[in-house]
Parts: C-alpha cells; structure tokens; sequence
C-alpha cells in the first residue's frame, strides 16, 4: 500500500507564489495541523505547508480522530499568516477558507484521477455517498494584531476495505476504491498544493466571486434532507441555500429558516 510522497516531484512544473514555497516533511508526526501552527511566528511563514506519512493524533472537527495508516493518505495542513485580526475578519477569511480549500480539494482530485467528488457541507468530500476526504480549519491569535490560520486535509488514497474499522466500512472509501486506474500520492497532493497556490497566492482570494458556483458545482444537491447539531442542539429539515461564506441556509421542519455556522455545526 504503502508508495513515499517525492518531495522532489511535489513542485514539478510550477513555481509557487505563495502555498509551497517551504514545505516540512515528517515520516510521522503528532498533528500536521499543530506543527503548522506552532511555526505561525517564523520568519516567512505564510504559506507553509506541513506534510505527513503518518499522524498520531490527528484530529477532525469538532474534537474527532482522524485515522489513517501510514502512507495511506496525503495529509497536510497549509499555513496562512494574515496582519488583521477582528471578529469580523476571521468569520470572513474561515469561511471563504472552508469553500477555498473544498473547491480546491476537488479540482486536485479530478486533475489527478478519474475520480469526481462531491462536498457534503460543510467540509467532507464523499464519493458515491461514502466520505474520501475531510478539512479541518483552525486559527490562533498572533502577536501584532495578526493571525495564523491553518488548513488542514485528509484524503484517503491507497486504503482498501479492510483498512477501515468495522463501523466505517460502509461509511468510508479511499481513491483506491474508487477507480481502476493507477493512484500516485505524489500527484495528488501536487494537484492539491497547485490548485491551492492558484488561490490563494492571488490578492483578491478573499472576494474572488467566481468561488460560490465552483463550490456549488462540486456540492451535493441543494434540497435535500439534513440533520444537523448545532450547540448542542439537534435540528432536521430541507438545505435552501449556501452562503458565500459558507454558511447553510436550512428550512426546518418546525416551518422557519435557520442560518448554521460551517464552524459550529456537525452533521448527523
């Protein structure tokens, strides 16, 4: 199973602008999310990207593990240092991260495989209803008045069935699973890093319109039944509409609609 992302091949054919510009390998690593996070004051650190074979304490959203084999995956979590830090402005930046980083996701895989996958909100990416991939986006306040945000991937490449656990057999699908052609790690987290730097390197990423119908376009349809839990509370009902900045617009079943925060909310 195991195939050794090539640090060498990860730039061929392109000269990042901004994600990629240093990248840190780990064989294996605690949290590619932390490690990412706890260099936010280095010199020129925007625009890191922290890679791992294999994570010991990976984590989804929400306080939940992420289980991976080693050498299964790519997992990497993507540093972004901003010099403003206001309620406003880190509502604004999270959610166009969270439809950035999806988007992204996505268009890495399609260039990459044969495989087309689909966002389930706020951040999963599935494949014929079974989960490939998660993004996890976290921030920390720096010194300054700035702020370090990290976004962190995990998408499942080489695992077969019998990598997962019982509960998630049915649950779960890999690249592997899900195409007869050849996967190559090394290409996918390329595609990931390019598709990102393509983005993000740009000054204008934050008000880019054309992202909500690109997110839209890879997004499970919109109608569609949801349940959802949101401080601690537990709600059903039909999506109407996502947001720019990625919130989801739900009609529920008690008859009104309901805004969720993509940062807040799970669903069930």
């Amino acid at each position: 199973m195991h195939s050794r992302i090539d640090l060498d091949q990860l730039r061929h054919g392109w000269q990042p602008a901004r994600i990629g510009r240093r990248i840190v390998w780990h064989e294996e690593i605690a949290s590619t999310n932390t490690a990412a996070l706890d260099a936010a004051e280095e010199p020129d650190a925007d625009g890191l990207v922290v890679m791992a074979d294999h994570q010991s304490a990976g984590r989804g959203r929400l306080g939940r593990r992420w289980q991976s084999p080693r050498g299964a995956s790519v997992l990497a979590s993507v540093l972004l240092v901003s010099p403003e830090d206001s309620a406003d402005t880190t509502r604004a930046c999270t959610g166009r991260l969270n439809m950035v980083a999806a988007v992204a996701a996505c268009e890495a895989i399609c260039q990459a495989t044969d495989v087309r996958p689909a966002i389930k909100w706020p951040n999963d990416l599935r494949v014929d209803g079974k989960k490939l991939g998660g993004i996890l986006i976290e921030s920390r306040a720096l010194a300054g008045n700035a702020r370090a945000y990290v976004v962190g991937f995990g998408i499942n490449c080489l695992q077969h069935a019998g990598h997962f656990p019982p509960e998630l057999t049915q649950l779960a699908t890999s690249l592997e699973l899900a195409t007869s052609q050849p996967v190559d790690r090394t290409t996918v987290a390329r595609c990931l890093l390019q598709r990102l730097d393509d983005r993000l390197g740009r000054p204008d990423w934050l008000d880019d319109d054309s992202l909500h119908p690109q997110w839209l376009s890879f997004a499970e349809p919109i109608g569609r039944r949801i349940s959802l839990r949101y401080h601690g509370a537990d709600y059903t009902g039909c999506t109407v509409a996502v947001d720019p900045l990625g919130g989801l617009t739900v009609q529920l079943d008690n008859g009104r609609q309901q805004w969720f925060d993509p940062m807040l909310t799970s669903v069930v």
